[in-house]
Formats: C-alpha cells, structure tokens, sequence
C-alpha cells in the first residue's frame, strides 16, 4: 500500500445515511459511535452522519447501522449500492 500525500485521506468504503422519515432518536448510534453520528440541532433531534464516520471501518459501520432498532441507518457502497441488510 503506498503511503498517502500530505493533506490527503483514504476514500471511505461504506458510507452510512439516516434516512429522517424513518428515524425515531433512539440514540443508539450516537451513544454506539458518537464519534460518527449525533443529533441534528432543532426540535426533532434525529441522528445525523458525522464527518467522522469516514474513521469507521466498513464492518463497523454496519454493526452500527445493525443497532438501529428501526433500521433507519442505510448504508451504501463505494459504487452506490445498499449493502444494508435488514433481515440479518
């Protein structure tokens, strides 16, 4: 693997998405991995993605996305496809 330049970071795989019309602020990504997801500001508080979910590998952003106990974290690949199993 060759190293990366000054100012550059690795290109995330798996890219997590709150979808809002399905969230209910359980809270259980942010208390799972605050460092990758918190609250919106405003009156609904609904989880939003962080910059910091680029630090989660791709298995552990489906772990994370598995404790939703709505399933309302969708996650995709790097061509845009959902890889979000909901029946696991």
């Amino acid at each position: 693997m060759e190293p990366l330049l000054p100012g550059y970071a690795p290109v995330m795989g798996y890219r997590p998405w709150v979808n809002h019309n399905e969230c209910v602020s359980s809270g259980a990504c942010v208390l799972e991995a605050p460092e990758a997801f918190g609250f919106q500001e405003g009156p609904e508080s609904l989880a939003v993605v962080l910059p910091g979910a680029t630090e989660l590998s791709d298995e552990r952003v489906l772990e994370v996305a598995g404790m939703c106990p709505v399933d309302a974290i969708h996650v995709f690949d790097e061509a845009g496809k959902e890889v979000t199993d909901f029946a696991a």
